[in-house]
């Protein structure tokens, strides 16, 4: 598709999320007044063509006939907070019919389970806010979950919700047109630069760490509370109460690895953020972390199957 074509109809629901809502909007509104008003249109449909009140209260007037939409229009949905809880078969009858006729169709938020009840994700890499991927997870298992903030690439481009939205929308733009208008577009939005769709999603970590045993998750807290200093692993099971040798059976037990390697992976994992932020010197972020060059070199290729530089490259070269 080319930029001149793009025109994208954003359908919300009662509930919407409004940030997701207005953080992808405003990208392509101001991308329009710094250049592309000719390459990017936008407009807001709902079901009954009636004012929506998003879940802060805060009512939007649609511009597009729900039943007029632009035949190569981006349909992207927005939903919020309780669609796994709040059916709405109206929506998802109109996404079966749209993804017949061949509307790409994006999700923000919690559109993304309006999409996986369409059955529209089966076998789908998708992102999801991290509040929807228990009931992705139970009720919709052939949906491909990760914990990125975006996901662009596939038949469905899916954000997590939140300020993700301006990330999916700034990376989409800059795939069609160029960098200077990309940065433009962040400055006057006070973004600080597009996030990579694969940096992850900030979640609790009650969350992240899904373990049953307290001994493993006060450990696992301490290692999070200390990547940059690195606390031997005596000392972290001498102060959770328990041996050394304790500590490793419980997290093999657990995850199949010792103690010192989760605590090396999630170091690894940390950096990876900043290496993708991309503000930094790859040096520096390893030395932040610990590492010796070479050594951050060697132990992130293992894991993430290239270096750090060939890591962040990767998403320079998709938008260039």
């Amino acid at each position: 598709m080319k930029v001149q074509d793009i025109h994208f109809v954003f359908v919300i629901e009662t509930g919407f999320t409004m940030q997701a809502f207005s953080s992808a909007v405003e990208v392509v509104r101001v991308a329009r007044k710094l250049g592309a008003s000719k390459a990017l249109s936008y407009s807001v449909a709902s079901l009954n063509d009636c004012a929506t009140a998003a879940s802060n209260g805060i009512e939007v007037l649609p511009n597009c006939a729900i039943n007029e939409l632009p035949k190569q229009a981006i349909l992207v949905i927005v939903s919020g907070a309780g669609a796994d809880r709040n059916p709405n078969p109206g929506l998802i009858k109109s996404l079966r019919r749209w993804a017949r006729a061949g509307h790409a169709i994006w999700a923000l938020s919690s559109g993304v389970v309006r999409l996986a009840q369409a059955g529209l994700l089966d076998d789908c890499k998708v992102s999801a806010h991290w509040e929807d991927v228990p009931y992705l997870k139970e009720y919709h298992p052939r949906v491909e979950l990760s914990n990125s903030l975006f996901h662009l690439a596939g038949k469905h481009p899916t954000s997590s919700g939140g300020g993700a939205a301006a990330d999916l929308m700034l990376d989409f733009i800059g795939q069609h047109t160029h960098d200077d208008l990309i940065a433009d577009v962040a400055a006057r939005l006070m973004i600080d630069g597009v996030r990579d769709g694969r940096v992850r999603q900030p979640v609790p970590a009650a969350l992240r760490y899904t373990t049953p045993n307290r001994t493993v998750f006060a450990a696992l807290r301490m290692m999070e509370e200390n990547l940059y200093e690195v606390v031997p692993i005596r000392d972290i099971a001498r102060h959770v109460g328990a041996s050394q040798r304790q500590l490793e059976r419980l997290f093999k037990a657990e995850f199949g690895k010792t103690p010192k390697v989760v605590y090396l992976d999630m170091r690894l994992d940390e950096a990876r953020q900043e290496v993708l932020a991309g503000h930094r010197a790859v040096v520096d972020i390893a030395t932040d972390y610990g590492f010796a060059v070479a050594t951050f070199s060697k132990a992130y290729r293992r894991i993430f199957g290239a270096t750090p530089t060939e890591d962040r490259n990767k998403r320079s070269h998709s938008m260039s």
